[in-house]
């Protein structure tokens, strides 16, 4: 069994090991032969030290960690791991392409001083002047002779390779949070139903009930709150899996199971309805209520009422006046003591599942 397991688990892999020059590698970023989604760049994190410390590496010798790539059906590569040290050669020899703006490149950048090459304070590749302060000629050369290896997974390994190799080579990587790296396998697998999502996050209606700021987008919290409500409202929570391997598993359902065009339909529809149901305040608890809830956005409040709303959405809109149904049962929802009961604090994600989940489906669907 395992062994028939293992060997049906290897034909949906195939994967190749190149040594490429960092020449190389520049000109197939130029000839857009290795692609670095926007997604991916915009979590270009590291900071003047750290990209220094691996461009010295490069020039003295010190061994660095493989690239991954997936290869498309027309033979370009996506890059999967490796976008800190591309990203880092791309700007150092200042070809890095500005993901919000495509037609230009980011500025160059130059090096601090570091632990074997503290003259590289200031140096940047090429100043292009008469008094030129770049790395030099003859390091230019050396540098772009120096290799890196990629491992590539070669087309036409399975689609669910490359959104499972993503997230198990990079989380608790140099990503900020979970969702990041959920994002970016999405976009992997398929990125024309991930960035119909994504347009679902820019509703102000959407912001709006969610009481989302400026830094809570940059961490991918709005897309992250939109996935939640998608998985819990199209699968049920079986207790096997904790809370990201939850999300990460049925996120990959969502993207190769459901009907794309019903799911972002049924979204949408549902935060339409929050929205004229309460607007801003259509996650918060009541004012008048009895027990000690905190005046603000929880992830309880997204179970009950976001996935309760979501779940009987066609039942909910036949009603002859479907915001004000869903007012009043949020209003009852409150002053319920079950309400009190899901507030306690403290509560594991997976052990709460098991009584805001089913409760909001049962209490938004009309009788």
């Amino acid at each position: 069994m395992l062994k028939d397991e293992i060997d049906f688990a290897k034909k949906t892999v195939s994967t190749d090991m190149l040594s490429i020059s960092i020449g190389e590698i520049s000109t197939m970023y130029e000839q857009d032969e290795i692609n670095i989604l926007p997604e991916f760049q915009r979590l270009f994190r590291w900071g003047p030290q750290k990209k220094s410390d691996f461009i010295e590496s490069l020039l003295i010798g010190i061994p660095v960690p493989p690239a991954f790539a997936y290869e498309r059906s027309d033979g370009t590569w996506e890059l999967i791991d490796g976008l800190q040290r591309i990203s880092t050669i791309l700007e150092f020899l200042g070809i890095l392409v500005d993901p919000d703006n495509p037609e230009k490149a980011l500025p160059p950048s130059t090096l601090l001083k570091t632990k074997y090459l503290p003259s590289l304070e200031g140096v940047g590749w090429s100043s292009g002047g008469e008094d030129d302060e770049g790395i030099g000629k003859s390091l230019q050369l050396f540098l772009r002779r120096a290799r890196i290896d990629f491992q590539v997974l070669k087309y036409p390994s399975d689609a669910s390779t490359k959104f499972d190799l993503f997230q198990r080579l990079n989380r608790g990587g140099a990503y900020a949070n979970p969702q990041e790296v959920r994002t970016c396998s999405m976009v992997l697998a398929d990125a024309e139903f991930t960035a119909e999502l994504r347009n679902i996050c820019g509703e102000k209606e959407f912001a709006d009930i969610f009481r989302l700021n400026e830094e809570q987008v940059k961490q991918q919290r709005d897309f992250e709150y939109l996935v939640r409500l998608a998985c819990h409202t199209y699968y049920n929570y079986e207790g096997r899996l904790d809370v990201e391997e939850f999300l990460d598993e049925k996120t990959w359902a969502l993207l190769t199971e459901q009907d794309q065009a019903e799911v972002c339909g049924r979204l949408s529809e549902t935060i339409e309805i929050l929205a004229a149901a309460g607007g801003a305040d259509v996650f918060l608890p009541a004012g008048n209520i009895e027990f000690n809830a905190a005046n603000r956005f929880s992830l309880r409040s997204l179970e009950v009422i976001g996935v309760g709303v979501a779940s009987n959405i066609e039942e909910i809109k036949a009603q002859p006046d479907p915001a004000k149904f869903v007012s009043d049962r949020i209003e009852e929802f409150w002053r319920s003591e079950d309400a009190a009961r899901m507030s306690t604090p403290g509560q594991r994600g997976t052990t709460r599942w098991g009584k805001t989940i089913p409760f909001g489906r049962d209490w938004f669907k009309p009788a």
